[in-house]
């Protein structure tokens, strides 16, 4: 009873409901020129920066959903060498895979130090195994490139451009790329 005197109260002192309508969008006006605007950082790159033996590359902020330590995982029997194996994260199996393993055929070196980039792609979780995350790494549009540096021929059908910053190329690493690959969806022996 007490609301409805409330609302029967404001409905008296306000005469026109439309005028009302537009002293709130004046006021929702002023007040959100104080805010950041959406398209401040349009100019912006972000991506996470990791490393593959000694290949230095960035990926998508968007590719990868989660970063982890490399967990406790169960072996499976008849997969590809790079096929780490499966692990219960959180309730959910995640597939490990190496990623150097992939590429260049060789076991990671330290599995202790490795860290594990979770991509989301088409509805699944795959974890791909890496040796080290240096982070985000934000870069100017203008420091964006198609001109490749040199690099594995095995890396080439993932990467698409690259960012030049200082003379030194960061090469973008496409993980839904990999993840399409038919060599990579075989991962049975």
């Amino acid at each position: 009873m007490l609301l409805w005197r409330v609302v029967k109260s404001d409905l008296s002192v306000m005469s026109n409901p439309f005028q009302r309508l537009q002293e709130l969008e004046k006021l929702c006006v002023e007040r959100a020129a104080a805010l950041p605007s959406l398209d401040s950082n349009v100019s912006e790159w972000v991506g996470i920066g990791f490393n593959i033996g000694n290949t230095e590359l960035i990926s998508k902020m968007g590719e990868v959903v989660e970063i982890l330590d490399l967990p406790s995982y169960t072996k499976i029997p008849g997969v590809k060498p790079w096929v780490v194996g499966i692990a219960n994260v959180r309730g959910s199996l995640l597939p490990l895979m190496d990623l150097k393993g992939f590429i260049d055929s060789d076991d990671l070196v330290n599995k202790k130090k490795c860290r594990v980039l979770v991509v989301r792609h088409k509805g699944t979780n795959t974890g791909l195994v890496v040796d080290s995350v240096s982070g985000l790494k934000h870069f100017s549009l203008e420091e964006q490139t198609y001109e490749l540096p040199n690099m594995d021929a095995k890396l080439q059908p993932y990467i698409k451009l690259a960012f030049n910053r200082d003379e030194k190329y960061w090469p973008v690493f496409s993980f839904h790329a990999l993840i399409d690959d038919e060599r990579f969806l075989q991962a049975s022996l």
